[in-house]
């Protein structure tokens, strides 16, 4: 085993040959591009997209996950074929390989399991039913119930209501106009009630496969795969329309025809709707 979470390329070929034939996948994944890695007997690492889909309307189970990805069916690029109504348990771990310079991986573990252990009961709550918990607790935002920013940054969001990771992307912005007014004068618990309610109004106006997202304070964003720019923007004055009955908000909005799984592009995408949002905000700073 390796030291800590630092592993050298002897040190993984041995834990992954550990680990092999007690799970049903061991396998290693680029945190930064969701992408599966092999590696190679020369110590560098071979990369195949990751490619998921879903069976039926059924989610993964996952528990301590740098990202959740919808295993039931099997990866495209692996030899695993699965049973199309089992459930798979996937616990990910974030790990520091020693190649030719500090790689971070997640070594991803995929389990089956059984009927049994899905059926048994603790504290009155299956199995399922407490992983569903933990997943709620892990991705949502206690005060509004929209999702959190790790469920962003973790790009959870691809993988919402589709069977395939989506290539065009649109992103909604926005930031609710002199909130810090609200709690000033009126109490935190108003400025409470106008974020659940806008989380609210948001929900109610997206698709099964858009999400929610409270970023932190009063910035929430909005995915939306496989949108058209155009689209996109009728969202925006569409939702703009909903939160003015309960708070002014300045928007912006970023989209892609290639989106890419990585830290890198998703804080590009989100750099340039925030470069809008806050356009939006002198022009109205200007008006008044």
């Amino acid at each position: 085993m390796g030291t800590g979470d630092r592993y050298t390329a002897e040190q993984m070929r041995r834990t992954l040959a550990c680990l092999a034939p007690i799970f049903d996948v061991v396998r290693l994944v680029d945190p930064r591009d969701t992408a599966v890695l092999t590696l190679e007997e020369d110590g560098t690492l071979r990369r195949e997209p990751y490619q998921c889909f879903r069976v039926w309307d059924k989610a993964c189970r996952c528990k301590n996950c740098t990202s959740i990805h919808s295993m039931l069916g099997g990866c495209q690029r692996t030899k695993y074929e699965f049973i199309r109504d089992d459930v798979f348990y996937v616990v990910s771990r974030p790990l520091t390989l020693l190649l030719a310079e500090e790689t971070p991986v997640v070594l991803e573990i995929v389990s089956h399991v059984s009927d049994q252990l899905l059926l048994e009961k603790e504290d009155g709550k299956s199995f399922a039913q407490r992983l569903d918990e933990l997943q709620e607790k892990l991705y949502r935002d206690d005060l509004t119930r929209a999702f959190n920013r790790r469920y962003f940054s973790e790009f959870t969001f691809l993988h919402r209501g589709l069977d395939f990771l989506p290539k065009k992307l649109g992103l909604i912005l926005l930031d609710l106009r002199q909130f810090k007014q609200v709690n000033d004068t009126q109490g935190h618990l108003a400025g409470d009630r106008v974020l659940e309610e806008v989380a609210r109004v948001l929900s109610d106006r997206v698709r099964a496969q858009d999400s929610v997202i409270r970023l932190g304070g009063d910035e929430f964003v909005v995915t939306l795969p496989n949108c058209e720019e155009s689209v996109v923007r009728r969202k925006v004055e569409e939702l703009r329309a909903a939160v003015a009955a309960v708070a002014q908000a300045d928007f912006g909005y970023a989209c892609t025809d290639a989106f890419e799984s990585s830290q890198d592009f998703l804080t590009r995408l989100l750099d340039e709707a925030d470069r809008r949002m806050y356009e939006e905000k002198r022009r109205n700073a200007s008006a008044r």
